[in-house]
């Protein structure tokens, strides 16, 4: 008697598997791993028809889709967990089919390339100690010194900043909000385990005219209505990340 294969999971028992497996887990670094392995099984048309459901869902408020959405949003190295050849098809299948949303999710930027001098400028305006300094009083206990180092503008001084456990949450809201930041900063608060996943941290993160477009446009699809509002009518965003916005909200075309 020939036993028949298993059939491959629907996109829509795929969103249900994968919002049921991160409800079970609180930790970052499982939720992460699960996101790889079930991204890994996605073939070109089911990852259009799945991304584009878990979107669907995550924006009519289902809570558990925006958890996944908003996992996705905030490390985009997931997708590489999904060989080459099928991202770059799912990616002209969702292009073809209108998807924008998914396309952007499919999108990876190549390597970072060398920071230029001034984007690696130890500079900073309220200490005048070597980065080496900086981040060893990053590590103290100092809440003087760690206010002031919340202004710091070497993103290897902010690294060391976000673990320590004295921060709390205004702090790294406060780094996220700063205006002008230097990139890598954000940077590294976009990709930080515990506090990318703060929502006030992300909101920060995404109105900050500063952030380079390749975050924003992973975050900004994770905000509420009212600051999609905000950053669709910030004139110091870009226009890229604005109109992006307002698509988001339905007052434009993507």
């Amino acid at each position: 008697m020939r036993v028949s294969e298993p059939q491959e999971p629907t996109a829509a028992e795929w969103v249900s598997r994968v919002e049921r497996r991160l409800r079970s887990v609180s930790e970052r670094a499982m939720r992460l791993a699960i996101l790889r392995e079930m991204l890994s099984t996605l073939d070109g048309d089911r990852a259009v028809s799945a991304l584009g459901l878990l979107h669907d869902r995550a924006t009519s408020g289902h809570a558990s889709a925006r958890v996944v959405i908003q996992e996705l949003a905030l490390d985009a190295d997931l997708f590489l967990a999904m060989p080459y050849p099928v991202r770059s098809v799912a990616y002209t299948k969702a292009c073809r089919a209108g998807r924008h949303e998914v396309a952007r999710m499919l999108l990876i930027g190549g390597a970072k390339a060398n920071p230029t001098v001034a984007e690696a400028s130890t500079d900073n305006d309220y200490a005048s100690e070597s980065v080496g300094e900086r981040c060893s009083a990053a590590r103290g206990r100092d809440r003087n010194k760690l206010d002031r180092l919340l202004h710091d503008r070497d993103y290897r001084v902010i690294r060391v900043l976000l673990e320590n456990p004295i921060l709390v949450e205004r702090d790294v809201v406060k780094i996220a909000a700063m205006r002008p930041t230097r990139p890598d900063v954000l940077r590294e608060i976009a990709t930080h385990r515990k506090w990318a996943s703060r929502y006030a941290v992300r909101k920060a993160i995404g109105v900050n005219p500063h952030t380079p477009p390749s975050i924003a446009r992973r975050l900004v699809p994770s905000l509420l209505k009212q600051d999609l509002r905000t950053v669709a009518q910030a004139g110091s965003i870009p226009e890229e990340i604005r109109a992006l916005a307002r698509s988001l909200l339905g007052g434009g075309k993507d």
